[in-house]
């Protein structure tokens, strides 16, 4: 069989074309809108916002999109150069170090576990109260664990069946979610008249905090919880066809779409609300404000179709996380890699990586069964462990370009060309700040001393087990080429999955 041009680069890089590459554009803006899900984030990010800083929060999203505009810049100029499954894992450890590859993979994986446990988890309290059912925390980690493992065999069975699914959700949230909010509209504006004025989205609240700026920053942490995952297309180059072209397009087209249809959906709910007191305290604030617009039937209904797309979310940023898990373990980076690395020959999935993912995330929803407080920390480190990749990355970017190791751009890839070392600084300093907020503010500190203790076990490891390995050529790059892993290798390729 003729190999195709991404197979040929492929081969470039050690290795061979094993995953199924089916995965078209539509598939892929579609995958990315999937793990930024719009409406998974105004959903569980609306009441943090105006409970924290009251309607003025929405002033912050200009700023997350801002900030996630430049990380798209460089997320696509990189994948255009370097198309491989694990992403920033796979751009530091060959721009700068393999050790700095481990570092910015470990938390790209603590990023993307723990985020779609954290989604499942929330899923679940939509699930019982939609259902009547009486939500304890036992309750709620089983109806987790269930939609945890239904995402696991969807992604054992393959990426077609995973992104066909994950196609119709989303088709289902851009028609969906998306009308049922512009029918609150037009109930508010032209039916019953009962809606905040313009000004209401410049007011404080009943906060009562001071100082307002650093509440309000608090704030945007909210908006930005919402957009993260913008990159996740680049994490499965290697099942899209003519990735180098498609993914920076795709990519710049879900933060686009989503954040047109977040910010609505914001602007549109802050205005319909009849009683801000109301709302104060409140579970489920969208909710409340449908029900008391249109009625609580038609609530429920858009809640129900809600969970759809979350579910989706689930779906999609688990497809990710195997495969950023799959990328470094066929590197021989992560313990237990030879198992990891393990493709269906019957299905070309990573299917022991994505059980690897889930066994992971059972486990994060056990951890609630001892406190619901440590559960919490760990949802927090979602953010955490993106933006640590991010930092990691740009930082590593500045020194590879000073060390003249950027490959040069393909023929009609994007590429930053001139204005490389602009976005690079300004990224790294709005990254960094990011990251900071997130470990420093009073409320996220908890979630910023779990999270150095997670970075420190993966230091212990790098320097147990990891370094003597990358030392002899055992991991990284270097192995990947040096056991020519475009031969078929049996301990890579099972055919009992």
């Amino acid at each position: 069989m003729a190999l195709t041009d991404e197979d040929q680069k492929l081969r470039e890089f050690g290795y061979k074309q094993r995953l199924d590459r089916s995965v078209g554009w539509l598939s892929s803006f579609l995958l990315g809108f999937a793990v930024i899900s719009a409406t998974t984030a105004v959903f569980s990010g609306f009441g943090f916002g105006l409970g924290t800083a009251g309607p003025a929060f929405v002033w912050t999203f200009p700023i997350a999109v801002a900030v996630f505009f430049i990380w798209a810049l460089i997320a696509g100029d990189l994948v255009a150069k370097i198309p491989l499954s694990g992403y920033a894992y796979q751009w530091t450890s060959r721009l700068v170090s393999p050790t700095a590859g481990w570092f910015t993979g470990w938390a790209g994986l603590v990023g993307f576990i723990s985020g779609f446990t954290g989604v499942a988890y929330v899923m679940a309290g939509y699930v019982g109260g939609l259902l009547g059912i009486e939500m304890s925390t036992p309750v709620q980690i089983l109806i987790s664990l269930v939609i945890v493992l239904f995402c696991v065999i969807v992604n054992v069975y393959g990426v077609r069946l995973a992104t066909a699914l994950n196609n119709i959700g989303v088709g289902l949230e851009l028609v969906v979610t998306v009308g049922a909010t512009a029918f609150v509209a037009v109930v508010a504006f032209f039916v019953s008249g009962d809606h905040q004025e313009v000004s209401f989205l410049f007011s404080a609240g009943d906060t009562g905090v001071s100082p307002y700026l650093a509440v309000w920053l608090t704030s945007s942490l909210g908006c930005i919880f919402g957009l993260l995952g913008v990159e996740a297309a680049a994490d499965i180059a290697e099942e899209t066809k003519d990735a180098r072209r498609v993914i920076p397009r795709t990519m710049f087209m879900a933060l686009g779409v989503s954040a047109v249809v977040e910010f609505f959906m914001y602007i549109v709910f802050l205005l319909a609300i009849k009683d801000p007191a109301a709302l104060t305290g409140s579970a489920s604030p969208i909710a409340d404000i449908i029900g008391a617009q249109v009625s609580p039937w038609f609530a429920k209904i858009v809640v129900a179709l809600a969970i759809t797309n979350i579910l989706v979310c689930v779906l999609a940023n688990m497809l990710v996380a195997t495969r950023l898990t799959y990328a470094m373990a066929r590197d021989n980076v992560l313990p237990f890699s030879r198992q990891l690395r393990r493709v269906s020959a019957r299905h070309k999935t990573p299917s022991s990586a994505v059980w690897a993912t889930g066994i992971l995330s059972f486990a994060l929803l056990l951890t609630a069964f001892v406190s619901a407080e440590a559960f919490a920390f760990i949802l927090g480190m979602s953010a955490l462990g993106y933006f640590t990749v991010y930092v990691i990355t740009t930082s590593g970017l500045l020194v590879a370009k000073r060390r003249g190791r950027l490959p040069k751009g393909d023929p009609g890839t994007f590429d930053l060309g001139r204005w490389r070392t602009a976005v690079y600084v300004g990224g790294l300093i709005a990254f960094s700040l990011v990251l900071l907020a997130l470990l420093l503010l009073p409320a996220f500190q908890v979630n910023g001393i779990v999270f150095v203790i997670t970075m420190a076990v993966a230091g212990l490891w790098w320097l147990l087990g990891l370094r003597p390995r990358l030392a002899r050529g055992d991991a990284g790059p270097r192995f990947a080429l040096r056991e020519n892993a475009v031969a078929d290798a049996p301990e890579t390729v099972s055919a009992r999955d």
